[in-house]
């Protein structure tokens, strides 16, 4: 069982990591901070994304606990919704879209399916 700040904790996590994403996603290149000697790894923006929705999938899993067709239906649904906001990137006029990043950001949401059920067995035995 759950202690009750449990869910309560995941929902602020997820909608804090939620904006955090659409920020990072849609501000102004120059609003946002610069990535500083991380710049220089390769591919650093890749690996950006794929963090993003990995962690917002793996928020998304580890909330709701779908089980079955609903786990890949939510899976879907970030998928989805990182293609509309690289499609929103493209209109916005001061940033771009990118197929790679979606590439990257699916990648990210996939691997999180995989880790969600042992994060879920750890959290589960850590909060009895």
């Amino acid at each position: 069982m759950h202690k009750p700040h449990y869910k309560f904790v995941l929902t602020l996590l997820l909608v804090l990591w939620t904006a955090g994403v659409l920020y990072g996603s849609l501000a102004p290149g120059d609003d946002l901070p610069p990535a500083g000697w991380l710049a220089m790894i390769p591919y650093f923006d890749k690996v950006v994304h794929f963090g993003f929705y990995f962690g917002e999938t793996l928020l998304v899993l580890l909330l709701f606990e779908p089980r079955g067709w609903r786990r890949w239906t939510a899976v879907a649904a970030v998928i989805l919704c990182s293609g509309a906001v690289e499609l929103v990137q493209g209109a916005l006029g001061y940033r771009s879209k990118d197929f790679w990043d979606f590439v990257a950001n699916s990648s990210g949401a996939l691997v999180a399916v995989a880790v969600a059920p042992l994060l879920q067995r750890f959290v589960k035995r850590s909060l009895r």
